[in-house]
């Protein structure tokens, strides 16, 4: 591979063009409309995302429109957060572009792949690193990127690598596909549960129309499981411990309503700060490894790795920034950076995941001060309110989504290696360390 691959300082291979900020006096909005105006924070996976997305007005619109990125277009951001790189597929064809990032244009779509394999391995990082100017505020320059050398292998070669890189991102998309399908299954059950009080209702409903306490029984469990009565019979038929188990989980559930200072709340259950069963420790930093055992979390997740663990088995806030009121959850040794709030359980550790989705339905964004970007603190996040149900309860959504949180977890421990083998496959076919059919 490397005796048919030559260097090409990527000026000689795309045009390179900069964005434009909005006019001074008007701003960006949150309905829809068509121009996207694509940020810094919308950069870095490999195409665009659609969700999250903010709006250039239609009468602004006219102001910028030369400032546009076509389909195929590479982008790279060149302002505070470096490097970021992204491809413009179909759906973002014609959209704004930020002054903060410049794009790579006049490619077909499988050098746009390649370009983005490229900068984002270590060769490519290393080289946009070196060409970034500016202590207080890191910029790279337009001609500094023009400078960027590339390799660039024959054609057919760089369709094979493309072809074989995508592949593992396909199968990093796969498991981040999954993992979001497990994620909004279980944000379904905790809403239907802690929030909208759903098997409580469904009892009351019951006994309000005059059935049984068994028949309000059996409507929870309903709502609990989905299922019509039919299919529970026949539940109780063919898998006897399932259904046992959705029973016990009903009985768990009150069937009565009480007033408290958040209005009305299922009987027994409590108004409590967050304080009284979270734990809030800061993160620290430190210098973050392409290597090592450990992952280290900043406010928009994994950001490195560190052979030096501070915490295990707890939750991470992201606590400054565009990522402030972020919540992960981390089932293995982690290390927490400085941009980040870490909450463990005071009392039981089998609360966490609980906890985690607690802390995810709050919307913890909404409790940042600060007056140059969001940023959340202890205090704030102590006092927050919640409505905190029987421990009997907690434990059976608990054992409900462990096993959610351990294939979601797997994944992502695969997708990171995954991602470490995409970032690294590139400079190893290119030097003729490995070759094509050995990557295959």
């Amino acid at each position: 591979m490397s005796s048919n691959a030559s260097s090409i300082p990527l000026g000689e291979l795309v045009s390179i063009k900069g964005g434009k900020r909005l006019p001074k006096g008007t701003s960006l909005q949150s309905i829809k409309n068509s121009h996207p105006y694509i940020r810094v924070r919308d950069m870095g996976q490999r195409y665009i995302p659609s969700d999250g997305l903010e709006y250039v007005p239609d009468d602004v619109f006219p102001k910028i429109q030369r400032y546009i990125v076509h389909e195929n277009d590479v982008i790279i951001s060149i302002v505070g957060t470096i490097g970021l790189i992204s491809i413009i597929d179909s759906t973002f064809h014609l959209a704004s572009q930020t002054e903060n990032a410049a794009k790579l244009t006049g490619l077909d779509s499988i050098d746009a792949h390649y370009l983005y394999y490229y900068l984002n391995s270590y060769i490519g990082q290393s080289e946009i690193r070196q060409r970034t100017v500016g202590a207080v505020q890191p910029k790279l320059p337009l001609y500094n990127i023009e400078t960027i050398p590339v390799i660039w292998p024959d054609r057919s070669s760089r369709a094979e690598i493309v072809k074989q890189l995508m592949a593992l991102d396909g199968k990093i998309q796969l498991n981040q596909q999954i993992n979001q399908t497990l994620e909004q299954m279980a944000q379904a059950i905790f809403k239907s549960w802690f929030v909208d009080f759903e098997p409580v209702k469904a009892k009351i409903a019951a006994l309000e129309a005059g059935d049984s306490k068994d028949d309000a029984l059996l409507a929870a469990m309903q709502v609990i499981s989905g299922k019509d009565p039919q299919q529970l019979t026949q539940l109780q038929t063919e898998n006897p411990e399932r259904y046992t188990i959705l029973r016990v989980t009903a009985e768990l559930f009150p069937a009565a309503m009480q007033e408290s200072e958040l209005g009305e709340i299922p009987l027994g259950w409590c108004v409590c700060n967050l304080g009284g069963f979270i734990q809030f420790s800061n993160g620290k930093s430190i210098k973050a490894k392409e290597c090592g055992a450990y992952p280290v979390y900043g406010a928009n997740g994994i950001i490195g790795m560190t052979d030096t663990v501070k915490f295990s088995n707890a939750i991470i806030v992201g606590r400054v920034g565009a990522y402030c009121g972020a919540v992960v959850y981390s089932l293995s040794d982690f290390w927490a950076s400085d941009n980040t709030i870490v909450a463990s359980s005071i009392n039981d550790p089998e609360m966490l995941p609980y906890l985690f989705y607690q802390l995810q339905l709050l919307d913890l964004n909404q409790y940042a001060g600060g007056a140059a970007q969001p940023l959340l603190n202890q205090t704030t996040l102590k006092s927050i309110e919640v409505v905190f149900p029987s421990e009997n309860l907690i434990y059976q959504f608990n054992k409900l989504v462990q096993g959610f949180m351990e294939i979601s977890t797997s994944n992502v421990i695969q997708n990171n290696r995954l991602i470490e083998l995409r970032d690294t496959l590139l400079p190893k076919l290119l030097s003729g360390e490995l070759a094509i059919i050995d990557a295959e």
